[in-house]
């Protein structure tokens, strides 16, 4: 990759000298961004171009060739990459349009491009995508002259336009880029792999993503995670749809959507995930501002206790600390502030309060060693000077060791102020709420960054050979989904404890099953047509004597057959009840990401409620437990209001070893229980329904 930012050489194939062109503004570009490097404009019809001697083509070149950008028709690009390729180029950017992004036409002539790159080694940025920055080599190979200043934020971008507005943005802000990559098509470089190049950039301390999509999901968590150990990772994901559960079958199918599963994916590789473009902007000037916190405790200074409330309330809502100060802090601001004033948090300087008092407050906090991230708030007064303010705020910059940032709340009256403050390289928000979630954003990865150790997943005592026989089964007879029964035998040979079974195709047969395993019992319909059996009246429970059995059996039998009469029926199973709290447990296979695991409130209403979370096979302790605690349902789970715990313990085994089913078994493409019964602490769980489906080679 050294050769995409580092280039020593670079070729402009399809410089041009009219001024309108792709080609010429890309050339000027480079030249009035000082690149120090050999650069070749190549058109045929042309011998100079912007004052470079201009080539034929890349083979007339007496020199070397590290880089090429190409700005041709897309039908010209495969015989471009070829000369390329016979010039021993390292890397192409591909300008050019009307590949893939114009349907199944241009997919193939992208194809065709990537075979011919291949075969010479050449690595591809787009097509169709807006080209390279890099500030510190001078280089500026797209066609927007917004060359950024020098910076510490590299920015990403699958969309061109949206790489447009960040360069402008920052432009507006003043925050500096090391580097810009708009990926385009992205059919060879990746996030990934620029992931794996900016960690060990030193001009780079923390990374942007715009991601519409991505094609090696597990890739981008290798990278991302190891990339996040090191630097904050901020991504703004756009289209957010259920496409991923498109066919589903199972509850878990229709929860996990495709923007679950890159929430999943984020969470598990330490990004920070956003939605919209001013929570984009504002992590990323947190960031590239600012050192990271110790911890979590915030200490609030303003001169309006509206806003301080509000900012209160903020912290409460992103999990922010509101810290109590020392009484050594107190004193010193009991000293200067007046009678009237608020000394503990949030400190309220009152309305009159000018610069001088504002900044004894502000010092005080800062020095107060409980206290891990400050927020400077102001309202604008006929008793203040806010440009005062913030001179005295910027004199900060650069000067503390934990993050100090501003919100400067108001209009015209504020614009000077914030103008210093921006200049200064202070971050400063227009509402406290932004300011809060932007603090927030940093103690969060923070976190997530000292821990050492996730843990890892159980070893997993299975019988292969047994889900083996099932599977093969199930093949043979041309069927996809399979049956309760069977489900539950790949949930036996993974150590999952199913109730007592039996399968009655009488109502005496029926009746005598449930008297030999144990009142009360549980009837089901068995049928491999039907995956969800309630919603057709195919289960009844706690049935307590042989009559009952006999009557249900006869009415659910003559309810299945009105209702549904081409359906396939084996008859009704009649199972021991378990008892225990109701949660659900599934696995859908995503084609990005592998086997998601979702967890959650289980039941009928699992779809209305969506109290669930997910994590990406293979799991960690840590990531099973954040699962298991980060649903609102929980509290049941912990023993709530005087009710005893449920055994959290056997319910993390029961997720690693559904975990496990699918990493074993990638023909598996959906998996589910529903319900779970968890017992009280040290009774375990029980898998009281279990529903599979599996993909057959056609």
């Amino acid at each position: 990759m050294r050769e995409l930012f580092e280039a020593r050489s670079i070729a402009v194939i399809g410089a041009s000298s009219r001024p309108g062109k792709v080609g010429h503004i890309i050339l000027r570009n480079m030249i009035t961004s000082n690149y120090s490097g050999d650069l070749y404009p190549i058109n045929p019809n042309a011998d100079e171009i912007l004052g470079l001697k201009a080539y034929p083509d890349i083979l007339a070149i007496p020199g070397p060739v590290e880089m090429a950008v190409i700005a041709v028709p897309n039908t010209a690009v495969p015989g471009v990459i070829d000369q390329a390729g016979k010039k021993g180029v390292k890397v192409a950017v591909i300008i050019s349009a009307g590949f893939r992004e114009t349907g199944p036409k241009g997919a193939e002539l992208e194809n065709l491009v990537g075979e011919i790159a291949s075969k010479y080694g050449i690595r591809i940025l787009g097509p169709n995508c807006l080209g390279i920055i890099s500030t510190r080599n001078n280089i500026n190979a797209t066609f927007t002259n917004n060359f950024p200043l020098e910076g510490n934020v590299a920015v990403m971008s699958q969309s061109g336009a949206m790489g447009t507005i960040l360069l402008d943005w920052a432009k507006g802000t003043k925050i500096g880029f090391s580097q810009f990559i708009s990926v385009g098509n992205k059919l060879d470089i990746d996030e990934s792999d620029l992931l794996e190049y900016l960690r060990d950039d030193d001009d780079t301390k923390v990374i942007g993503m715009y991601v519409e999509g991505m094609r090696r999901g597990k890739k981008f968590i290798e990278q991302a995670t190891a990339t996040s150990r090191c630097k904050p990772i901020i991504a703004l994901k756009s289209g957010r749809t259920t496409t991923g559960a498109k066919a589903a079958s199972s509850h878990t199918g229709a929860l996990s959507g495709s923007d679950n599963v890159y929430s999943a994916a984020m969470s598990e590789s330490s990004v920070l995930r956003v939605k919209t473009l001013d929570e984009f902007f504002d992590l990323l000037q947190a960031f590239a501002n600012m050192p990271l916190p110790r911890g979590d405790r915030v200490a609030i200074v303003t001169n309006a206790g509206g806003l301080g409330v509000m900012a209160a309330d903020a912290c409460s809502d992103y999990g922010l600390t509101m810290t109590s100060f020392s009484k050594e802090t107190v004193d010193k601001m009991r000293e200067g502030l007046p009678e009237e004033a608020s000394l503990y948090n949030p400190v309220d300087v009152i309305g009159d309060a000018d610069a001088p008092r504002f900044e004894l407050a502000l010092r005080s906090v800062l020095n107060d060693p409980g206290v891990d991230c400050v927020l400077a708030m102001v309202a604008p007064t006929d008793l203040l000077d806010v440009t005062e303010l913030a001179n005295m705020l910027a004199t900060y910059a650069g000067k503390t060791d934990m993050p100090l940032v501003a919100a400067w709340v108001g209009g015209a009256g504020m614009s000077t102020g914030s103008a210093v403050l921006k200049e200064a390289g202070i971050p400063n928000y227009e509402s406290p709420d932004r300011a809060v979630r932007a603090l927030a954003a940093m103690a969060w990865y923070q976190e997530m960054k000292n821990i050492s150790d996730y843990g890892t997943a159980p070893l997993i005592e299975r019988d292969l050979y047994k889900v083996k026989k099932v599977l093969e089964m199930v093949e043979s007879e041309d069927r996809n989904t399979l049956s309760e029964t069977e489900g539950k035998e790949i949930l036996q040979a993974y150590g999952i404890r199913v109730p007592l079974t039996g399968l009655a195709h009488s109502a005496d047969n029926a009746a005598e099953l449930a008297s030999q395993i144990g009142f009360p019992v549980v009837l089901k319909i068995s049928s491999p047509d039907i995956a969800h059996k309630t919603d057709v009246g195919g289960v009844v429970v706690n049935l307590k004597d042989e009559e009952q059995v006999r009557r249900e059996y006869e009415t659910m039998m003559a309810r299945i057959r009105s209702t549904l009469p081409d359906v396939r029926i084996d008859g009704i199973t009649v199972e021991n009840m378990f008892s225990g709290r109701e949660v659900i447990i599934g696995m859908v296979r995503d084609e990005q990401f592998g086997p998601v695991i979702t967890f959650g409130l289980g039941g009928i209403f699992v779809e209305i409620l969506r109290d669930v979370s997910h994590a990406i096979a293979p799991l960690s302790e840590y990531r099973v437990d954040k699962m298991i605690r980060s649903i609102r349902a929980y509290p049941i789970l912990a023993g709530a209001r005087g009710r005893k715990r449920a055994d959290v313990s056997a319910l993390k085994d029961t997720l690693f070893r559904v975990a496990q089913i699918a990493i074993d078994f990638p023909q598996i493409i959906e998996f589910e229980i529903n319900p779970v019964m968890v017992g009280d602490e040290g009774q375990g769980c029980g898998a009281v329904d279990a529903l599979a489906i599996i993909r057959r080679d056609k």
